[in-house]
């Protein structure tokens, strides 16, 4: 039996739809899996309208809608086209929590790659068990330990290179494949740490250089702040965007709670996904979610910035241009450094990099990704620049792309 709630809200987020197409002309999707339209903006959106019509007259339906709400890479560029204000990101997100709610008729959907990942985060509070090697980058640096003040780096940086080798494992297996192996781990989340074994060493290595470069600049600008180590936990992004929100509320109290034991009081985040969780998605599970949170580019001196004549190209990351409030932060902080230039798809009418589907649909990801290297590229011959680690992993495929803490380390004066 599905939670009316869910229901009503699939019903208020698809009804309005007029079936225009006008959200298909900027969907990273449809292109990307060679115009499928199940994996488009306007098909997500009447696959959910459709789902609601089965469940609310017979509780079940004979569809397959997993792989069109999974591939949604969440966006939201449709809804700035839409001339009805309808989101297909929010549809899929409905649809992903109706797939993965206990007792849930689609409960056959779900995907073994996403539960492996969902349950070794409640297991390890890290999505593959990594926790030591996830604060390894911070050997040797001081931290003040008496600090109210968290350096919270929501291990991001440093599931990347894992997730990149894991993606392109995936491509080669094949899905069928890589979900009977998942369907395994799943299982037997203890043995999820051999992944451990496969990472992308340079990737790892370029992760750990912007940790520490974010670390230096918060210093030089006089930022005092604590760092949990190994303690740190995931926030639990993955749980969220999968659509398990049952074990992400469960989840993120026990996160809270972590941060009140430490008797943390001001959250420092760096990457847009993170931020978001904890500034947007925490506050609505956790009661009396009360901490600051505060963006790292936010606290930096710009005074201790060189000017630059280089020209450069920012890839802007959808969750700080596609969502409200928009964050211009990075643009602005970034001009203080170069000559700052976007390509066409950008601001409101921005190209993922395709990231977010990197572990499910690797293929896909890889796809949107090209299309957005060709935007940024364009004869332009200019450094890409991005200022998320998932942005940054997805198109770095040359090893020419670089994120914006290792740019504005380059341009400290003196």
């Amino acid at each position: 039996m599905i939670d009316a709630r869910l229901l009503e809200s699939l019903d208020n987020a698809t009804k309005d739809c007029i079936s225009c197409g006008f959200c298909e002309s900027v969907c990273p999707t449809l292109p990307a899996s060679d115009y499928d339209l199940s994996r488009g903006a306007r098909g997500r959106v009447l696959l959910g309208r459709a789902l609601y019509k089965d469940l609310k007259e017979k509780g079940a339906t004979e569809v397959n809608v997993a792989d069109s709400f999974y591939s949604c890479l969440d966006c939201f560029a449709c809804v700035h086209v839409c001339p009805a204000g309808v989101n297909a990101g929010e549809v899929s997100d409905i649809a992903k929590e109706i797939i993965t709610a206990t007792g849930s008729p689609l409960e056959s959907q779900k995907k073994n790659v996403a539960t492996m990942i969902v349950n070794s985060t409640m297991k390890y509070g890290n999505p593959l068990g990594l926790r030591k090697k996830a604060a390894s980058w911070s050997e040797g640096l001081e931290f003040d330990g008496s600090s109210k003040t968290l350096l919270y780096t929501g291990n991001m940086y440093q599931l990347m290179p894992f997730s990149k080798s894991m993606g392109a494992m995936k491509a080669k297996l094949g899905n069928r494949a890589a979900e009977r192996i998942a369907g395994y781990f799943k299982s037997h989340p203890q043995f999820i740490k051999l992944s451990g074994m496969f990472q992308d060493r340079t990737t790892r290595e370029e992760m750990e250089n912007s940790l520490r470069n974010i670390y230096a600049l918060l210093r030089k600008s006089g930022a005092d702040f604590n760092y949990l180590g190994e303690k740190e936990p995931y926030p639990g992004t993955f749980l969220y965007d999968l659509g398990y929100m049952e074990e992400f509320k469960e989840y993120a109290n026990t996160v809270a709670d972590l941060f009140r034991s430490e008797g943390v009081r001001r959250i420092i985040t760096i990457d847009p996904h993170t931020h978001n969780v904890l500034k947007n998605n925490y506050p609505g599970v956790v009661k009396n979610f009360d901490f600051e949170i505060v963006y790292y580019l936010d606290l930096l001196d710009n005074k201790m910035f060189e000017p630059g004549e280089e020209d450069i190209e920012y890839h802007e990351p959808c969750y700080f241009t596609l969502r409200e409030p928009v964050y211009r932060e990075p643009e602005k902080t970034l001009s203080l450094a170069g000559n700052v230039h976007k390509p066409r798809r950008s601001g409101k009418n921005n190209f993922c990099c395709g990231g977010p589907s990197e572990l499910l649909y690797p293929e896909l990801a890889h796809s949107v990704s090209e299309r957005r290297r060709e935007q940024l590229e364009a004869g332009r011959g200019r450094r890409v620049v991005t200022a998320c680690p998932i942005c940054y992993a997805n198109l770095n495929r040359d090893r020419d792309v670089t994120d914006i803490a290792n740019y504005l380390s380059e341009h400290i004066k003196g």
